[in-house]
């Protein structure tokens, strides 16, 4: 039998991850990335004064992330990551200092939260009632924002405060006020189930070297026919195949998996479509004396950064060019403020200076990378029910209840899209 030939636009996680499964499944892959590299929002630059590749911001994994576990496995890639033996979430703010919310491995899970959210600062066996209700309420269906949830399940302000609005802003990337309950019940769900699930880990190179070129050598193993540098510039689907044309010409497909930001698929569809995005900042900074961070990353309470990374601790940054360097970056989530460059550097370094207790703080090297569309937010679905004949949508749009954008929601897209292919 002739072997049912695909294309995949859009060279990011999620077009690798269905790339990979449709070719082990002995599809004919082609798949196109207008990009000269693969990775789309994982990519990493090479920054010339530090002589260094880094990423356009830091990642977080949790314990939950099963999917990316399971091909980090298969693209021999797992080594790449480091974990956390137990959960323990590092803080800071300006009133308290460093704190941390760390569970036990020794006793069963819940009372082990329970206790770790109990030794915090400020709260005390009066913040367990809080957490029981919490507990409960995830269980049930929620409707509205995050913030009416809270309310309406009446937990205390400062378990809002030093837990849901952390986690609410790193995972959703939006404030609690807008953010969809029903997402951030899944979230606390997966990532508070258990002691397995209930752990950080972080990668310790770069993306585009601990996790893209393993999986792109992964599908070239496997077979797939990669183009980088071709923009898919018309795409019809007719009642036998897909035609799809590219600048160097056009070919003809059984099936054309979009792979694509929605503003690229509607583009392609002509589909009319308000989209709502929310922008993520990353400030990168560079010192020429040894600063650390207490922990690999802190979230902060109260400040402009919502989270610190040290990525020379997170990389064991060892080149000879960079190693005497030490390199923090801030992460700015839901970023809307009007501040300049000068000025979101100049907070941060203020921010910083209390953190690290270095008050001489300066940077020698900055960069700052904003990505405007970084997170597709949880709305109401937008998307056509039906859309062309052997198109498949992998696209990112989540709706309530789904989770938002995450490494571990890129490759269940694709992975979907496989199922629907072997469906059709």
């Amino acid at each position: 039998m002739k072997k049912t030939h695909i294309a995949i636009i859009g060279g990011g996680l999620t077009g690798l991850t269905a790339a990979i499964r449709a070719a082990k499944q002995g599809y004919n892959v082609d798949l196109y990335e207008a990009a000269p590299r693969l990775g789309g929002r994982t990519q990493s630059f090479f920054h010339q004064p530090t002589q260094t590749w880094i990423d356009n911001g830091p990642h977080l994994l949790i314990g939950a992330y099963e999917r990316i576990i399971q091909l980090l496995k298969e693209a021999n890639a797992l080594q790449n990551t480091m974990w956390q033996d137990t959960l323990s979430l590092p803080l800071w703010d300006e009133r308290r200092g460093h704190f941390a919310l760390k569970t036990s491995p020794n006793l069963p899970f819940p009372l082990a939260l329970m206790r770790a959210v109990q030794q915090m600062p400020e709260h005390g066996l009066q913040i367990i009632p809080s957490i029981l209700r919490l507990a409960l309420s995830i269980k049930k269906e929620q409707k509205g924002s995050v913030l009416t949830w809270m309310q309406s399940a009446n937990i205390k302000e400062a378990l809002q405060r030093d837990m849901i609005e952390v986690l609410c802003l790193g995972a959703m990337n939006e404030p609690m006020d807008t953010a969809d309950a029903a997402s951030f019940a899944n979230v606390l769900q997966q990532a508070f189930a258990n002691h397995k699930t209930a752990r950080l880990g972080w990668f310790t190179a770069p993306l585009s070297k601990a996790l893209i070129e393993p999986l792109e050598k992964h599908c070239q193993q496997l077979g797939v026919h990669i183009h980088t540098s071709s923009r898919v510039q018309k795409l019809l689907s007719n009642e036998q195949n897909c035609i799809l044309t590219t600048r160097a010409g056009s070919k003809t497909y059984d099936k054309v998996i979009l792979a694509t930001p929605p503003s690229i698929r509607n583009k392609l569809l002509n589909i009319e479509q308000n989209i709502t995005t929310h922008a993520i900042t990353n400030v990168h900074l560079w010192f020429d004396e040894k600063i650390t961070l207490s922990s690999p990353f802190i979230g902060g309470i109260d400040t402009y950064g919502q989270w610190f990374f040290d990525i020379s601790h997170q990389f064991h940054e060892n080149n000879e060019k960079s190693h005497h360097l030490s390199h923090l970056c801030a992460v700015i989530s839901a970023d809307t403020s009007n501040k300049t460059h000068a000025e979101k550097v100049s907070t941060i370094l203020q921010e910083l200076q209390k953190i690290t207790g270095c008050t001489h703080l300066k940077a020698i090297h900055q960069r700052i990378i904003t990505v405007q569309a970084a997170t597709h937010l949880v709305r109401p679905p937008q998307t056509p029910s039906v859309l062309p004949k052997h198109i498949i949508d992998a696209c990112e749009q989540p709706i309530s209840g789904e989770l938002p954008a995450t490494i571990e929601s890129a490759i269940m897209r694709g992975e979907h899209a496989i199922l629907q292919l072997l469906s059709t």
